[in-house]
């Protein structure tokens, strides 16, 4: 034994001064009964560094549903046992590790109407922290950093019922860890495996752990996904210790690394959980290991081999022997000799403990039989000790050499050391007749449908050895087949019986299968009980009778024996034929049935009656589908394939006949008849329409009556929309007022507008507008529209002064001419007066007229365009006048004369 107690337990404590409390753990799912469970939570917890308030008397963990992460309930798991984690070798243990498994359970019941999705179900519980030390992930203490790692603690399993079946399953139960130290340079190992209740097969791997969400004691409970921990550089998923090689899992739950550097190193085991090759659960167990530079040096011991007859030791590593069926017990043997160096260092008091165990190495099989009664030994100043190891007179299996592994183990400290020694044993097996069968064998036979036979069989075994008797049907049971296998006699070494065969088709439906095959297998039970079976081979077929095809038929086409018949229509026409199912030669009874490829009749609105069609001899269904628009939606599906099938199946053996019919309707659009505008000009005279062009000086109002019409009546009138959808020019239009409408035809709005002088900008007077109106029916999947661009162009009424210049005279003397002043000019063709201002406009209008005198003083004054200034009586002489427009002022002189 090495003894290095002082200076790994400073190490240890160097490495665990800040250390929290968890170490790792795992969930158990255990069936008890029925739908009973026992849901188990292990967790490994650091004694040493562990506060006591960190240790819960109780736990509450949460399932979920996997499909969608919904909530199914709390799991409240109280304490209700704490036990230590012991070392591989107790006298190893110096204090450095000392961990705790703390145990909570409850019994659970998963209801059979809740715990049924196909998915499975999930069980999480997070709790913070792990230790603070740890090397190769972030795990700080959140009071004082913010790359903390707590520990979700993860478990799957499947629904309790599957296809409405139970479906039993408890989740693996993994081996305890060992409490164990590693050393740099050294080969560690443990086994991670477990067992299954269930037989089921485990996988186990390497997966990175999990974290918590929250850096709290115990963070608010959440549905997956959860964080993994961060690993500090250089470790990560394929460097979790920096080990040479790292650290590895078989398959099987072997754990093996070989460290190079000191430190406590945090991991996570996956075990997959399969049945018939599918995943059915998942477990997932979280340990730490810690590696200390202060393992003592040990060398492995060395285990030898001979034969009894043998001289000397001169097998190593590998051993094959042979021992024929003539060997005595006493003699099937081989001796072993182990030795260890280490029982020659004054580092060890000159003495090692050493021990031999026995392994099934291409096998399985307990093999503690064949070591003595003492397997262990102290080895004192390079002493040796043999073993006599003995083999059974059976094989332990054929078809292969069993291969046999002799372990030599010693002391050392933290895990032994080893040396194998690989024994290749082959044991004749005692002599042995296989029986036989006196009978004919194989027999091949063919009966005619509701006929029997019956086949004898008689066996015989030379030796007299007890038979064991099994019928072996291929693919099928015997007595729901009409068969019945019933042995007559039988002691030991001889047996005889028969098979028989009732080929009723009212006892089993011959559809299924028509050619049976049955094997007798006849073993004896020998000495070793080596399966040597003799196997007689039944090859049995079955005639059924005849029976005439049904035949199917539509009225869609003159032929009978129509296989596919394709149709168009489009929408808001109907088709509607009928569908007869015939099987006139047996008159059997039948039934008629359709269907949609890809879709249901009621989505499409598809009347089919009788559904299904039944009756004997003939069978007829009627086909009626009016394609509406609201149940055909031609962007996704054109092309309707429907589907007419005429079964036979009632006949005297359920022999399945048939014949189908398809029919392919590709569906088209509806015909539609575009809508049209039209526009008349309803407006004020001055307002000129022609060409979709208004023409207008300001002044007269505009209004243009709109009618939309449309054609279509079946199946009903469209509804029309009527609008305007855009109206421009080169200034906005304002002030004109038009309705949007919808209705059946005709449909109609006006477009009315009176414009003013608001309408100019900028100094532009002659303005042009575009307004488009679009009439749009509804169509079903072929809307159409129409259109019309309508152009108004206004301009301002002309107000040029080019011709204008005002009278200067007024001769007021009563003869009827020129009596007084006024804008007015005789019209001779007329006879009428005409006013001659320049005419009002948006960019002038008339304001006023002044008349003064020579000395400035007013003696007339209007603002009416038709002013008339009579100066009856005002002296003779020049006056003068000034004729305001908004934006311009005419001035001059008038002389009145009498």
């Amino acid at each position: 034994m090495k003894y290095r107690i002082l200076l790994l337990f400073l190490l240890a404590a160097s490495l665990s001064a800040r250390a929290s409390h968890i170490v790792g753990g795992e969930f158990e799912l255990i069936r008890i009964q029925n739908f009973e469970y026992r849901l188990n939570l292990v967790l490994y917890f650091d004694q040493l560094n562990g506060l006591a308030g960190a240790k819960d008397q109780s736990i509450v963990a949460r399932i979920y549903r996997m499909s969608d992460n919904a909530l199914m309930t709390n799991v409240f798991l109280p304490l209700t046992s704490e036990s230590d984690v012991l070392y591989t070798q107790p006298l190893c243990s110096n204090g450095e590790l000392v961990t705790r498994r703390l145990f909570y359970t409850t019994l659970i019941t998963l209801s059979p109407t809740l715990y049924d999705h196909p998915g499975g179900y999930y069980v999480s519980w997070e709790r913070c922290c792990r230790n603070y030390n740890i090397s190769n992930i972030f795990s700080n203490d959140p009071a004082s950093s913010s790359s903390f790692a707590g520990q979700t603690f993860y478990l799957e399993f499947p629904p309790v019922v599957k296809d409405g079946q139970p479906f039993v399953d408890s989740t693996p139960r993994l081996f305890p860890p060992l409490n164990d130290y590693a050393c740099p340079h050294r080969p560690y190992y443990t086994d991670f495996g477990g067992i299954d209740d269930d037989g089921d097969s485990l996988v186990y791997s390497l997966v990175t752990p999990l974290s918590t969400r929250a850096a709290i004691a115990l963070p608010p409970s959440t549905p997956r996904p959860y964080p993994n921990v961060v690993y500090r550089p250089p470790y990560g998923p394929g460097n979790i210790l920096n080990g040479a090689p790292d650290l590895r899992i078989s398959t099987d739950g072997f754990l093996t690394v070989t460290p190079t550097t000191r430190g406590l190193f945090v991991f996570a085991v996956r075990v997959e959980e399969f049945r018939n090759g599918k995943k059915i659960g998942e477990t997932r167990r979280d340990f730490q290991m810690l590696v200390v530079d202060a393992c003592p040096i040990a060398v492995p011991p060395q285990i030898l081999g001979k034969k009894l007859t043998d001289p000397t030791y001169t097998y190593d590593g590998v051993m094959n022997v042979t021992f024929a069926n003539t060997v005595s017990d006493a003699d099937r043997c081989i001796k072993v000799r182990v030795s260890d160096a280490d029982s020659e260092s004054i580092n060890d008091n000159f003495q090692e403990r050493v021990r031999i165990k026995a392994v099934a190495l291409n096998f399985k099989k307990d093999l503690s039989g064949i070591l003595p009664a003492v397997v262990d030994a102290t080895l004192i100043n390079g002493s040796t000790v043999e073993y006599t190891i003995c083999f059974p007179q059976c094989p332990y299996f054929v078809g292969g050499t069993p291969v046999i592994g002799i372990v030599a183990m010693d002391d050392a400290c933290s895990l032994p050391l080893s040396d194998t020694l690989k024994v290749s044993v082959f044991v004749v097996p005692p002599p042995n007749t296989k029986p036989r069968f006196t009978s004919t064998t194989p027999v091949n036979a063919t009966l005619p449908e509701g006929t029997q036979q019956a086949w004898p069989y008689s066996v015989v075994d030379d030796d007299g050895d007890p038979l064991v008797i099994s019928v072996l049907p291929l693919g099928f049971t015997l007595p729901p087949a009409g068969m019945t296998f019933t042995t007559f006699n039988q002691v030991n070494g001889a047996a005889n019986g028969q098979l028989l065969w009732n080929a009723y088709c009212d006892i089993y439906d011959f559809t299924q299968r028509t050619a049976f095959q049955v094997t007798i297998r006849v073993d004896d039970m020998d000495l070793c009980m080596i399966p040597d079976p003799a196997n007689a081979v039944y090859n049995l077929n079955v005639i059924l009778p005849g029976n005439a095809d049904p035949i199917i038929d539509s009225d869609l086409t003159p032929s009978p024996t129509e296989r596919r018949v394709n149709v168009t229509r489009r929408i808001n026409e109907s088709l509607a034929f009928t569908v007869t199912g015939k099987d006139l030669v047996d008159n059997d009874y039948l039934v008629l049935s359709s269907k949609g490829a890809g879709f249901t009749f009621a989505e499409a609105s598809v009347a089919v009656a009788p559904v299904p069609a039944t009756g004997f001899g003939q069978v007829s269904s009627s086909f009626a589908w009016n394609i509406g628009c609201t149940t055909v939606d031609l962007g996704k599906k054109d092309t309707y394939d429907f589907q007419f099938i005429a079964v036979d199946n009632a006949n005297k053996c359920r022999i399945y006949k048939a014949d189908t019919l398809d029919v392919q309707v590709k569906v088209l659009p509806p015909l539609n008849q575009p809508p049209q505008i039209n526009v008349v000009n309803n407006s004020d005279p001055g307002v000129v329409y022609s060409n979709g062009v208004v023409s207008l000086t300001m002044g007269p109002s505009i209004n243009l009556l709109l009618t939309g019409t449309d054609g279509d009546a079946v199946p009903k009138q469209d509804k029309l929309t009527l609008d305007l959808t855009s109206a421009s020019g080169n200034v906005t239009p304002a002030g004109f007022m038009f309705k949007k409408v919808e209705g059946t035809s005709p449909v109609m709005s006006a477009l009315t507008w009176t414009p003013d002088c608001s309408i100019f900008k900028n100094g532009v007077y002659e303005n042009e507008y575009t307004f488009v109106f679009h009439l749009a029916d509804d169509h079903c999947l072929t809307e159409k529209k129409d259109s019309v661009e309508v152009t108004i162009r206004i301009k301002d009424i002309d107000g040029s002064d080019g011709k204008f210049i005002p009278p200067n005279f007024v001769s007021p003397n009563g003869d009827n001419k020129n009596d007084y002043y006024a804008m007015e000019m005789l019209v001779p063709e007329t006879g009428e007066l005409q006013n001659i201002l320049p005419n009002d406009n948006c960019q002038s209008r008339f304001e006023f007229v002044r008349i003064y005198n020579r000395w400035g003083k007013e003696v007339f004054q209007s603002s009416a365009r038709d002013f008339r200034w009579f100066p009856d009586e005002t002296a003779a002489g020049v006056y003068f006048y000034s004729i305001k427009f908004s934006q311009k002022e005419y001035r001059g002189s008038l002389t009145v004369r009498y």
